[in-house]
C-alpha cells in the first residue's frame, strides 16, 4: 500500500437520511457488524490515505463513538447540501494539494477503486476526476451527461433532471478527486438549487465553464451502490455476507450453506473448520481449526479452540479451549471459560465461571459464578444458587469432585477435592476434600473417602 501523502480524504455523513426512517443517523446502521461510515474508512485507509475527515451533524455523539477518534470531524451545523458540507473542511485542508471526497453511505467501495481514482487523478493531472457507473436502474441517482467527444460536462441530480436526462443510466457514483487550489472559492460561488440546497456536483458544470480538466473512471455498480433505506441495507448485507463467506472459503474454512450462513467481518475462521446451515458468528469472533460449529449455532466475541464441536448453541463474550464440546441448545455466556476437553451437553446454561479440562455437565445445569476443577462430573439438574437477592457469590468445586443429580449448591460455597454430593442435596456448607455430603441440607456422612 502506497500512503498517498498529498491527499486527505473527506466522507461526507452529514445528511439526514430522512428515507431510512430511522432515528439512528443513516451511515451509522451497521453491515456485517460495523457500521456503514467505517467500512468507508476502512477502504480509504486502505488506499493510502491516512488523513482522514467526516462531515457530521450537529448531534454527533454517536459519531464520535462508531469512529472511536480514528479521525478528524467537521460539523455541519445546518443542512445545506454537500456543497455546503464540503465547504466547512475548508480549513482542515487548505494545506493540502488534493483531497478525496466520498459519500459515507458507499459501503461497498473498494479500496483498490479509491486507489485508481487517485492515481488517474495525478497521472492526468486533471483538476477534477470523478467516479461514475453503468446501472439498470439509476433512480435516485444524478446522471452523468457527456459532449459529442465522450466528456463529462456535468452531473445533473435526478430532481432537477428533464425527461432526457432521466434516461441516461451512466450515474454518479459519490466518489471525486480536487485539486484545491480552484475548489473552495468554486464552492463559494455555488447557487443554490430548487430544494435551497447547494449540490456539490454543481462543481462539474462550473469547472467545464472555465475550462478545468475533467476526468473520469468507471466501477462495478455493486460496489457504488449507495444505501438509503433500510431495503438497500438488506442487500447490502447479502452482498457482504457472501463476500465474506467466499473470502473464507478461499482460506480452506467449509461453509455448507452460505446463504444461510451469518458471519461479520471481523471475525477470524481458521482451515478446516466447517460451518453448518443457520450459523450466526459475530464480533470479534476467533475460530481456530478443525471445529465443527453449527447448524443452529449464535457465537458473539467468544475465542474458540482448535477441534471443538458446537450443536446448536449459543456462545457470548466466552473463551472456549481446545477439544471442547457443546450442545445442543446450550447457552455459554459472558465471562465464562471452558478449558480443554470439557463436554457440555443440553440445555446447560454456564455464566461467568471457570471449568478445568475434562470437567462434564450432561444435561439441564446451571453452573453461574463458579470455579470448577478438572474432572468434575456435574450431575443433571445441578444448579449453583449464586444470588441471595442481593448479591451475586461464588461457587467452588475442586478436582475429581462427583456432583449428584439435582443437587442444589447455595453460595458461597466449596465442594472439595474428589468429594460426592448426593442426589438431591442441597448443600449450604463446605464438603472438606474426600468427603460425601447428602441430604436437604446435606451433611457430611462420610469425612474422608481417600482410605
Amino acid at each position: 500500500m502506497n500512503i498517498m501523502h498529498d491527499f486527505k480524504a473527506i466522507i461526507l455523513a452529514a445528511g439526514a437520511g430522512t428515507r431510512m426512517k430511522s432515528s439512528l443517523p443513516k451511515v451509522l446502521h451497521k453491515l456485517s457488524g460495523k457500521p456503514m461510515i467505517t467500512l468507508v474508512m476502512d477502504s480509504i485507509v486502505n488506499a493510502g490515505v491516512q488523513d482522514i475527515t467526516a462531515v457530521v451533524p450537529s448531534c454527533n455523539e454517536p459519531f464520535k463513538e462508531a469512529l472511536e477518534e480514528k479521525i478528524e470531524i467537521t460539523v455541519q451545523k445546518h443542512q445545506k447540501g454537500s456543497g455546503h458540507a464540503l465547504l466547512q473542511c475548508r480549513q482542515k485542508a487548505s494545506n493540502i494539494e488534493n483531497i478525496l471526497v466520498i459519500n459515507g453511505d458507499m459501503p461497498l467501495i473498494k479500496a483498490k477503486t479509491l486507489s485508481d481514482l487517485m492515481a488517474q487523478h495525478k497521472s492526468s493531472k486533471a483538476d477534477l476526476t470523478l467516479l461514475t457507473g453503468k446501472v439498470t436502474d439509476p433512480k435516485d441517482f444524478g446522471r452523468i451527461v457527456r459532449n459529442n467527444e465522450g466528456e463529462v460536462t456535468k452531473v445533473v441530480e435526478e430532481s432537477e433532471a428533464n425527461e432526457n436526462q432521466l434516461l441516461i443510466n451512466e450515474i454518479n457514483a459519490g466518489a471525486y478527486c480536487f485539486k484545491t487550489a480552484w475548489l473552495w472559492a468554486a464552492l463559494e460561488s455555488l447557487k443554490p438549487s430548487k430544494s435551497g440546497e447547494f449540490f456539490l456536483t454543481d462543481l462539474i458544470s462550473f469547472a467545464e465553464s472555465i475550462n478545468l480538466s475533467i476526468e473520469s473512471i468507471s466501477a462495478d455498480n455493486q460496489e457504488i451502490m449507495g444505501v438509503n433505506n433500510k431495503s438497500d441495507l438488506a442487500k447490502a448485507e447479502k452482498i457482504l455476507r457472501i463476500i465474506t463467506c467466499e473470502n473464507l472459503m478461499e482460506t480452506g474454512v467449509r461453509i455448507i450453506d452460505p446463504d444461510t450462513t451469518y458471519i461479520d467481518l471481523g471475525v477470524l475462521i481458521s482451515p478446516d473448520t466447517v460451518i453448518f446451515p443457520n450459523t450466526y458468528i459475530s464480533g470479534n469472533t476467533n475460530i481456530s481449526s478443525n471445529c465443527e460449529i453449527g447448524p443452529n449455532c449464535e457465537i458473539t466475541n467468544s475465542s474458540l479452540g482448535s477441534s471443538c464441536i458446537i450443536k446448536s448453541s449459543t456462545i457470548e463474550f466466552a473463551m472456549i479451549r481446545d477439544n471442547v464440546s457443546i450442545g445442543p441448545y446450550s447457552h455459554i455466556r459472558e465471562g465464562s471459560v471452558l478449558n480443554e476437553d470439557v463436554t457440555i451437553g443440553n440445555y446447560v446454561e454456564i455464566k461467568n465461571s471457570t471449568l478445568g479440562r475434562g470437567t462434564k455437565s450432561g444435561h439441564h445445569c446451571y453452573l453461574g459464578d463458579s470455579d470448577i476443577g478438572s474432572n468434575v462430573n456435574i450431575g443433571a439438574g445441578t444448579i449453583t444458587c449464586n444470588y441471595d437477592g442481593e448479591q451475586k457469590h461464588r461457587t467452588t468445586i475442586r478436582d475429581d469432585a462427583f456432583i449428584g443429580s439435582d443437587t442444589k449448591l447455595v453460595a458461597p460455597v466449596t465442594i472439595g477435592k474428589q468429594s460426592v454430593t448426593g442426589a438431591g442435596s442441597i448443600v449450604t456448607k463446605d464438603i472438606p476434600d474426600f468427603a460425601k455430603g447428602v441430604g436437604s441440607p446435606a451433611r457430611i456422612v462420610k469425612e474422608d473417602r481417600s482410605s
